[in-house]
């Protein structure tokens, strides 16, 4: 099956389409990242929606790290003194998975957030009822590909679980590549990273089907072809990224993610989520090919996609982009004893993660370890 929910309006000044895409609502709620404030895009979106006579509130500065307490600081004032009709996210994946939460308990607010996370896979959440408020989904990053999922990533003490139902998936996403010329290089780095693993990963999962490999391969293309010139600013290449994060999103969207996305998820406390993804993948991908023959068949097809001969060579190349961007190993990001202490509890916790699941091979909570060693190492 092949799903997606998301009308996606793109191209350089698209953001003025908002003027037609609020018609017939009243009041409408803006989460915004400091940058989209700091670069004038958050007024130039509230302005779009004044002219259509609509009220308008923001809440810049929405943290970098969706959380539960954020959420929880957030509703009070949303329920009572805004009360909107429609949501607009314009920032980074963090900005859209916040405004994906906070309409969900905005929505249904008898809800919890221990009865409708994914905790792990040996739990089944409570699914979502039907909720009203659309969401407009504008992304300043080109990674997160949360502009079209179905899912919400939230953190809570330092680890990141999955809100996932059709419910919260954005009504319409506005891809206008101005917003993400505005990266800094790092950033553009590390979430133009983040589209490759999901490419690769979505390509690879045990529910992947022709449609979601389409996106997943595009996109995978882009990232090799583009990205190195996209982190250097190039901004035609940062526009094609930019629309390769949507098309990964909706790649995972159907085909979902593996074990490097399980992996960064539990060790979130550590870093960015699109770094760790990029230092986590290669020995994922390894284990993966050397336990799976279907993972092998898999890696070898995207490898005869970009001209090169098999499962090794892709994971070859995976490394060499990393070295070509300057990606660093995991203790270049915290140090051994903080990281030894958390280790086991991390690959416990990465182990019950749903998304294992849909990995090509059902990796040992000791495997996982193991794995996240030679991500410390470099080995």
């Amino acid at each position: 099956m092949f799903w997606l929910k998301t009308r996606i309006i793109e191209g350089k000044g698209s953001l003025e389409a908002l003027s037609k895409e609020v018609q017939g609502y009243e009041s409408v709620l803006i989460l915004a990242s400091k940058s989209m404030e700091r670069h004038g895009f958050l007024k130039e979106a509230e302005d779009y929606i004044k002219e259509t006579g609509a009220e308008v509130f923001s809440i810049p500065g929405v943290p970098a790290e969706p959380s539960v307490e954020t959420i929880e600081e957030f509703l009070p004032k949303v329920r009572e003194e805004f009360q909107p009709d429609l949501l607009v996210a314009l920032g980074g994946g963090s900005v859209i998975d916040t405004t994906k939460a906070l309409k969900v308990f905005y929505d249904a607010p008898e809800l919890s957030f221990e009865e409708i996370a994914f905790i792990d896979r040996f739990s089944r959440p409570k699914p979502l009822p039907k909720l009203k408020t659309p969401i407009i989904a504008i992304p300043s990053t080109s990674g997160a590909g949360s502009e079209v999922s179905a899912a919400a990533v939230l953190k809570r003490e330092g680890i990141k679980y999955n809100i996932v139902s059709p419910e919260i998936a954005p009504e319409v996403a506005i891809l206008d590549p101005r917003l993400p010329g505005t990266m800094p290089r790092e950033v553009a780095r590390n979430s133009g990273l983040d589209v490759l693993v999901h490419g690769i990963e979505a390509y690879t999962t045990k529910v992947a089907n022709p449609f979601s490999d389409a996106m997943a391969i595009k996109a995978i293309k882009t990232v090799f072809g583009r990205l190195p010139r996209s982190v250097e600013g190039d901004p035609e290449a940062r526009a094609e990224v930019h629309y390769a994060a949507t098309m990964a999103g909706i790649a995972f969207l159907n085909a979902r993610l593996g074990l490097a996305h399980a992996m960064s998820h539990k060790a979130a406390w550590i870093g960015p989520h699109g770094l760790l993804n990029a230092i986590i993948i290669p020995y994922v991908m390894e284990f993966n090919a050397g336990k799976s023959e279907y993972a092998r068949k898999r890696y070898a097809e995207i490898a005869r996609e970009l001209g090169l001969k098999g499962a090794q060579d892709l994971i070859g190349a995976v490394r060499e982009l990393n070295e070509k961007l300057g990606i660093p190993k995991l203790s270049d990001l915290v140090d051994g004893e903080t990281f030894m202490t958390r280790l086991d509890e991390m690959a416990e916790k990465a182990y019950r993660d749903g998304l294992i699941a849909f990995n090509p091979v059902e990796a040992k909570p000791e495997e996982i370890k193991e794995l996240y060693l030679k991500a410390f190492y470099g080995k």
